[in-house]
């Protein structure tokens, strides 16, 4: 083969190399990669956690979810939100990007799921306007899904994963801590069960029964455990029929003070839970109720608390 033949023959295939890459990486759209372009181009811009005065949720079932800023924390249909979950919410608005267009046939929406009936509606409340997409099916990527804007028929594929978000459901939006106490400043811990009552107290690094008889060092660890973080599974609507109280549990500090004030269904199964002062009922499960509140034989032992 002479050199002008070879030379040939490796600029053609470099130049196949080069057209192979550029269909791996550019989604194929019935009109080439054609990307977005007007107020699709820029529908994020400006959507930010300080920019906006609420973001909505729009199912398909027409479940609406609200997510608001009221008095510095964030919300949810009027509930208190997960910090982590709404910083993960807009972690991914922040690296959302419209992309380039897979389809302009609205014979397609069905199968891209972003016809009216099936979509996610992402409405976007901003202080001067509002902006509206619909959210289909997921890509076939991770983190990617179809969208369009309500009356075009242009489809593009969004980039950044916040299709998950608009999925979630009211329960994973809520925030579920029940409480959170330093339990160094906890000196005494009054437990009341439909079996009877018995109270804990701290002297020194031990922790004693009120009468002064030693304490299973690990059951005390669990009680403690939990004041420090208890987080809920869950929430039981305003509705619901609940089981008869089953025990109470009071945190005290060294003066008296109560920091802690709870109150435990009985029953089987997950039990109800309501913390003083707080209006929400929420969800526990038993083996959490069993270490919140134990039977005065599992804290009786010894050991150091």
């Amino acid at each position: 083969m002479s050199e002008r033949a070879l030379k040939a023959l490796l600029g053609t295939l470099v130049g196949f190399c080069i057209l192979w890459a550029a269909i791996s990486i550019f989604p194929r759209s019935e009109g080439g990669a054609e990307g977005p372009s007007g107020e699709l181009s820029t529908f994020f811009e400006g959507v930010t956690a300080e920019g906006v005065t609420a973001v909505r949720f729009i199912g398909p079932g027409e479940e609406i979810l609200e997510l608001k800023r009221v008095g510095g924390s964030w919300q949810v249909n009027s509930f208190r939100a997960d910090s982590g979950t709404v910083a993960r919410f807009w972690e991914a608005v922040g690296e959302a990007e419209v992309g380039n267009l897979v389809a302009s046939n609205p014979a397609n929406h069905p199968r891209l799921g972003v016809t009216t009936d099936s979509a996610w509606t992402m409405e976007v409340q901003l202080p001067a306007e509002s902006r509206s997409l619909l959210v289909g099916k997921g890509g076939s990527r991770y983190g990617t899904a179809f969208v369009r804007f309500p009356g075009e028929d242009a489809v593009h594929l969004l980039e950044g994963n916040v299709r998950s978000h608009l999925t979630r459901s009211l329960d994973d939006w809520r925030n579920k801590r029940v409480a959170a106490v330093d339990t160094a400043a906890v000196w005494r811990v009054e437990l009341e069960r439909d079996d009877g009552g018995f109270a804990l107290e701290r002297a020194d690094s031990l922790w004693v029964l009120a009468g002064g008889e030693a304490t299973n060092a690990a059951t005390v660890r669990a009680i403690l455990g939990e004041m420090t973080r208890l987080d809920a599974s869950g929430f039981y609507a305003p509705g619901d029929s609940l089981p008869d109280l089953g025990g109470t549990v009071r945190a005290l500090d060294q003066g008296g003070s109560p920091l802690l004030y709870l109150e435990v269904g009985g029953g089987d199964g997950d039990r109800w839970i309501r913390v003083e002062g707080d209006s929400i009922t929420y969800r526990l499960s038993s083996w959490r109720a069993g270490r919140l509140l134990p039977s005065a034989e599992d804290v009786a032992g010894e050991g150091q608390g």
